[in-house]
């Protein structure tokens, strides 16, 4: 964990099951606490089937998320200290109560959540040459997320249906202001809210007001080069919400 944080690339953990690789991962994300502080929230992967059966995993995986990994809109992210960085359009929420760590419905879950925020993601697969990407391996890794952008969002509040909106979003992705992807809430677990009652229910992640939970991809992975601008473009609600930045040296 050191050697990734000084800008080194991972070695294969020698790990073979997802359960290994969530062991490994205790060890991991303890010295990632020790150098960025506790967790501020959880980005959740691999939340549509489709990708699943692509890299061989059952179900989603997690990973922590720390402050200095999340920057603010409108951000001039540098690139430097990445080693194969890549962007994504994805989705925050954040707890506003923690009787979230209770919800058994989606209903209950809306009621539990502050705000619904636009993000994307840029995560840094940062594997020695050799080493293959598995599921396992990821799981040992925390999912190696590594920088995202996040905007301003909407209150769940100012929402007039949370769930059926959440299930209606859209958003997307530019790349030096052309469309390169298009994705809808559908692909986070069928339902964005799933993906909150799937954490809930696998008891690792103490959940509390304040906490933001990354819900995973809503496209596909493109590669991260010094230059670009990369903006999302957000529908929920009849409500818009954007973020952007520009990748920079």
């Amino acid at each position: 964990a050191r050697g990734w944080m000084a800008g080194q690339r991972l070695p294969d953990p020698l790990v073979r099951t997802n359960e290994d690789g969530a062991c490994a991962y205790v060890a991991f994300r303890a010295i990632l606490e020790s150098q960025m502080g506790p967790p501020v929230g959880v980005k959740v992967g691999f939340t549509s089937k489709a990708v699943q059966d692509q890299i061989g995993v059952p179900e989603p995986l997690t990973g922590a998320l720390f402050a200095p990994m999340l920057v603010p809109d409108g951000a001039r992210l540098s690139l430097k200290g990445s080693r194969t960085p890549y962007f994504e359009a994805d989705l925050v929420v954040t707890v506003g109560s923690a009787a979230i760590m209770r919800a058994t419905t989606r209903e209950e879950v809306a009621a539990a959540l502050k705000d619904v925020r636009p993000f994307v993601e840029v995560p840094d697969i940062a594997l020695k040459p050799d080493v293959p990407l598995t599921g396992p391996l990821l799981a040992a890794y925390g999912l190696t997320p590594w920088r995202g952008v996040l905007g301003r969002g909407i209150a769940m509040s100012e929402l007039a249906d949370p769930v059926a909106d959440l299930a209606d979003l859209t958003v997307n992705l530019k790349l030096d202001g052309k469309t390169i992807a298009t994705g809808s809430g559908e692909m986070l677990m069928e339902h964005p809210l799933d993906v909150v009652l799937w954490l809930v229910r696998q008891g690792k992640y103490e959940l509390k007001p304040g906490s933001v939970v990354s819900l995973g991809s809503l496209g596909k992975l493109y590669p991260a080069y010094v230059g670009h601008r990369v903006e999302a473009d957000y529908r929920v609600g009849g409500k818009a919400m954007k973020v952007g930045f520009t990748l920079a040296p």
